[in-house]
Parts: C-alpha cells; structure tokens; sequence
C-alpha cells in the first residue's frame, strides 16, 4: 500500500513541495465550487459529470480534459494510502475543497488524515518556512470529519439557512466559519440585489477603474480577507452583469473590436458602469428585478427576477425577498 497523498490546493506549490523534500503522490483538487451547481442528491459521478459541464460552459477547458482531470483526481482520493495530507489554505476556495474532501473519508480513520499549517497563503512562504510545513501537519479527527460533512450537507442544500445553522458546530475546523459567511456574502444583498463581489467591482468602477484586471485588483485582491477568487473566475462572476437584458456594465465603446454579446470578459477589456448600473449601485434599483439572475452557490439555484434568497448584512441572516 502507498503511504502518502498529498492532495494540494492547485499545481503551483508543487515545486516547492519537491524542493523541500516532501515524498509520496501529489494531486492537485482543481475546482471551483463556490461558482456553478453543487447540487444535492447526486453520487461522486453524477455530480463530477455535472461539475464538468459547468467548467466546459465557462471556456475554461474542455469537457473531455477536465471530465477526465476531475475523475483522476477522485481515483487518487478513493485508493488505499496509509496517509492523506491536506494542503489547503483559509480562504472560501480552499475550505470548500477540504468539505468535498473529508466529506468522502470515513469519520475516523484509517487512512490517517493529516493538513498542513492553513493560517497563510502556502505559496508566498519563503523556502524555509516552507520547508516547516510537512513536520507541523496536524491529525484531522473525528471531530474535524463530522463537521465537514455537515458544513457539506449544508452547502449542496437547496435551503441555505442550513449554513448558518452549522456555523456553531465547525468552530473545528477554524477557517470554515468565516468562509461559509463569505460564501453567504454571495447572495444577492437585500439591499440591492448584488452579491458582494459584485457590489465591490461597481464600487471600482464607480470610483474610476475601468480595466477589468485593475477591477479584480481594487475589489478583490485588496478588499478581501483573505481574498478567495481568481482572475479568471472574476471575469466570469462580472460577466453576468453584462450578459443580461439590462445589463449594469459594459465594454468601453472604441476599446475591443467586434465580439458577441455572450463573449466572456476579458482581463484586458476596459469596462463601464451604464446608467442601470449606476442606478443599481446607489440603491435606486433593485438588480434582481431589473435584470434578473441565474445563479448557483452550491445547492441552491437563484432565478428568475422574484422573491428569493438574499443576505441582509446588517442582522447576517437569510431571507426571502
């Protein structure tokens, strides 16, 4: 039987982990789950099956490369090792991963299951601490296990109240907390109907940011903590505004050549509020009425433009509005 597994958080700090001397299989858990439907009710096919289609959908590969990167990544996690160890960080991104993970291991072992220091972003260490990382990892318990299989449950639920009922019982897992409140942040705000990356891109823009990077920059890397999306995921999350009957924002006329409607944004493109937008920004205009919406955050599917669930930030609960 092999002894370890290392499942890591993306492929960047794999040569850091070579180079610190770390042995054993290392498998990258590639996904984006806080975008996209992650369904209940679904085994690990079916929901892989669905997952992929989303990936595809976004242009962010194939179908046939990410079906068949997704379904070696869960035949790493199904085949008998003595140790698992987790190599994932703090933010909503990372803490979801490690849901999906421990969800599909026993409640307790074996195999051991082992996670690295978490409290920082793992590839902006310095060799050397680095290096420290693999003697500190921590045993993940029973305890750790039962808590995120219920923060799971909770997350594909087509109830969302669920998440903040499980808030008091994953104090655990102390990262998981505060990622799921993020993850709730995500829900169209009852005062506006934007989610808050949406609300801190306008926020950008309004203030004079119009290259799409820049954005990404100004409302996600330095408004966030921790700051949990990529570039590309942001493009996509602020595409939405665009791809709608009324849309809020749009590509600078002059500054792209000739592209469909449905184009995916580009991080080059230089971007604008439109009159919708502006409204919608300073409270005149609801986004859900005006525009509408198709989204999934995990199990629940938000459409159409009628009453649904929405975060209200000021009593941080959900409702139905």
């Amino acid at each position: 039987m092999p002894r370890l597994l290392h499942l890591t958080n993306g492929s960047a700090i794999i040569p850091m982990m070579r180079a610190a001397g770390v042995d054993g299989a290392i498998v990258p858990w590639d996904d984006v789950l806080h975008e996209g439907p992650v369904p209940a009710g679904l085994n690990t096919a079916a929901l892989r099956d669905v997952r992929a289609s989303f990936l595809a959908a976004c242009g962010w590969d194939s179908r046939e490369r990410i079906v068949r990167m997704l379904a070696e990544r869960d035949a790493a996690l199904e085949a008998p090792v003595e140790e698992i160890t987790l190599w994932f960080e703090h933010d909503l991104y990372d803490q979801l991963h490690l849901l999906q993970i421990l969800e599909r291991l026993p409640i307790d072992g074996p195999p051991r299951v082992t996670a690295v220091p978490d409290d920082e972003y793992l590839s902006h260490l310095t060799p050397e601490r680095f290096a420290g990382l693999f003697p500190a990892r921590r045993d993940v318990g029973t305890a750790q296990r039962s808590a995120a299989r219920d923060a799971w449950i909770a997350f594909r639920s087509t109830d969302p109240r669920g998440l903040l009922d499980v808030l008091p019982r994953v104090t655990v897992l102390p990262h998981l907390g505060p990622a799921l409140v993020r993850h709730l942040q995500q829900f169209p705000s009852i005062q506006n109907g934007l989610s808050r990356t949406e609300q801190q891109a306008l926020e950008a823009m309004a203030a004079g940011v119009t290259n799409v990077g820049r954005v990404f920059s100004a409302s996600s890397i330095e408004r966030e903590e921790p700051f949990f999306m990529g570039d590309s995921t942001f493009a996509y999350h602020l595409g939405a505004l665009i791809r709608t009957p009324r849309p809020l924002i749009r590509v600078r006329p002059g500054t792209a050549g000739p592209r469909p409607p449905t184009a995916p944004l580009d991080l080059g493109d230089d971007v604008e509020l439109t009159e919708d937008g502006r409204d919608v920004l300073e409270g005149r205009v609801d986004r859900v009425a005006l525009c509408g919406i198709d989204r999934w955050l995990g199990g629940v599917h938000l459409t159409g433009h009628g009453p649904m669930w929405r975060w209200d930030s000021a009593r941080q609960i959900l409702r139905r509005a």
